[in-house]
């Protein structure tokens, strides 16, 4: 049976309309009788938000972080800008996983919105245009709705997309080959097909191109560890070898980086390696790697400030915001 006000007003013995206005975080209304409404609520387990009544709130918003929970350094260094923005931000921030067994991407937003979340913010770099169009489709069918951006980058965003500028950070690598002299380089891509890989390597190699920048080496990876450590056989066996490699992310410029370390070779004499993201571990190699970096805080803040203004405005546009990134030169370029 669906609990609905009526249930909550009989139990009470409150009316429908002061039942809804202490559920809907009217001030207006004594202490005593909010407590015992919502009491009554919890019994019945109606979906309100309880944050909201003045009573038990601290008057900050709800926003949910939804994402692919995965290991490593780079979603431990997202998750840690984003909690750190929304401290400052004076927001309550939850973690859920997107990879929720027999549950739906739209099953698990339905069941935040039911809990009267004020914003969600999606961190599932896998998704692509598609999966939003067909979750926009099912949260309109089902009559839902709820302030919502991404964090990943796709080719006209069909909502707010809050990212990093990769295309600058690409072409922030090539900039660093040319300032050193180099005029042979490389660059080890990200997976085909996603937007975010082909901004960093597009602005790698548009860099080159007016700049007289020749790419005599250039292989495809996937954004793994494994992919770097394999990409050194190519290099090795490679005619012409670069003086300097463009990673498209720090995990395969480190796979690629060992694996050159375990043949002999020295970075940055025989090679310079230039990665993307500035992940902790990079201080932690030898030498410690230089990159692209990527302030994941500022990322987390603009991300909840576009939900807050969303919420204030009660208007959504499909928008696309890029973060600055920076060069972080350290010893693995000579």
């Amino acid at each position: 049976m669906r609990i609905t006000l009526k249930h909550i007003a009989d139990k009470t013995g409150y009316s429908i309309s002061t039942v809804s206005r202490v559920l809907n975080g009217s001030n207006k209304i004594s202490l005593d009788v909010q407590r015992k409404i919502v009491k009554v609520a919890e019994e019945l387990e109606y979906p309100f938000n309880k944050n909201q009544i003045p009573m038990y709130s601290n008057g900050a918003k709800d926003i949910v972080l939804i994402t692919e929970l995965a290991h490593g350094e780079f979603y431990a260094s997202a998750f840690s800008g984003y909690f750190n923005a929304a401290s400052k931000l004076d927001v309550n921030l939850s973690l859920i996983s997107a990879n929720q067994q027999n549950k739906s991407l739209f099953d698990i937003i339905s069941a935040r919105i039911q809990h009267q979340v004020d914003g969600i913010a999606l961190f599932i770099p896998t998704m692509e245009y598609q999966d939003y169009s067909q979750l926009l489709n099912q949260l309109r069918e089902a009559q839902l709705s709820v302030p919502m951006i991404s964090n990943g980058l796709i080719e006209n965003p069909i909502l707010p997309t809050i990212t990093f500028d990769g295309y600058s950070g690409g072409f922030l690598a090539a900039e660093c080959f040319h300032q050193k002299n180099m005029r042979k380089v490389g660059i080890l891509k990200g997976p085909s097909g996603k937007a975010e890989s082909s901004f960093r390597t597009n602005g790698f190699k548009d860099y080159c191109n007016n700049h007289n920048l020749e790419i005599v080496w250039e292989v495809q990876g996937d954004f793994t560890f494994y992919s770097g450590f394999r990409a050194f056989e190519s290099f090795r066996k490679s005619p012409e070898q670069p003086d300097g490699i463009f990673f498209c992310n720090d995990l395969m410029a480190i796979g690629f980086s060992n694996a050159a370390i375990n043949a002999g070779l020295h970075i940055p004499r025989d090679v310079s390696i230039i990665g993307y993201d500035n992940l902790p571990v990079c201080y932690q190699l030898q030498p410690n790697l230089s990159s692209i970096e990527t302030d994941f805080e500022e990322l987390g803040r603009l991300s909840i400030q576009t939900l807050l203004d969303i919420i204030e405005r009660k208007e959504q546009r499909s928008t696309l915001s890029l973060v600055p990134v920076n060069y972080n030169r350290k010893d693995s370029v000579k």
